[in-house]
């Protein structure tokens, strides 16, 4: 599934490829090594087509490995 990424402020971060189902407080990791944490699901739906976007916020990876 395709999910696109989105901040807290509704900006568009990028697009991210998983056959996992998200909920609030996953987190995981983009092809580029940024981790994010999932704080909102979107799911719209209307005229047939279906969109998924997540609300996340960037995860700090120090802090992660840390814990």
């Amino acid at each position: 599934m395709q999910y696109v990424l989105i901040d807290a402020h509704q900006r568009f971060l990028g697009t991210y490829k998983s056959e996992k189902s998200f909920s609030v407080g996953d987190t995981f990791d983009n092809h580029n090594d940024q981790s994010f944490t999932v704080i909102g699901l979107n799911w719209k739906q209307g005229g047939g087509n279906q969109g998924q976007s997540l609300t996340v916020i960037p995860t700090n990876t120090a802090l992660k490995t840390a814990t």
